[in-house]
């Protein structure tokens, strides 16, 4: 009986923080899944018409973010940036939300938590044209 719970005491832990970190894995993903969705809805929602004004287009991008976020309980923290880019010749809307949750494990594992991003744009293929500083991202996990 006692080398039962011996080993117990030596695997259990181990299997409690694998299952720990699995739920954190898929609370990850869904999290950045959505904030994709929504950088698309926001893409889509801005998206430029010929002789459309571009702060006209960022500020319905921007709305459509704030209320998708406000529906959203336990959102991540987030920052959005609205990029009017050149596709073809076309001026298009591009959104990316840079998102940030903590981790089960006290930001402790990955260090300062979990960073994930949604970028998406009005039509593909574009390149950037406006200087505000958004450079290509990727996440860091």
């Amino acid at each position: 009986m006692g080398n039962i719970a011996l080993k117990f005491a030596f695997v259990g832990p181990a299997v409690f923080l694998l299952a720990v970190g699995g739920v954190d894995l898929l609370a990850v993903n869904r999290s950045q899944e959505r904030l994709q969705v929504i950088a698309d809805g926001a893409a889509a929602a801005g998206a430029l018409a010929p002789g459309t004004d571009a702060a006209a287009a960022r500020g319905r991008a921007a709305a459509f973010v704030a209320a998708e976020m406000r529906q959203w309980p336990d959102a991540p923290a987030y920052e959005a940036k609205y990029v009017i880019v050149d596709q073809a010749g076309r001026r298009a809307l591009r959104v990316v939300l840079l998102g940030h949750r903590p981790s089960f494990l006290a930001n402790m594992l990955p260090p300062g938590g979990w960073h994930f991003i949604g970028d998406a744009s009005s039509a593909a293929g574009a390149e950037m044209v406006d200087a505000t500083g958004i450079e290509p991202v990727t996440p860091s996990v």
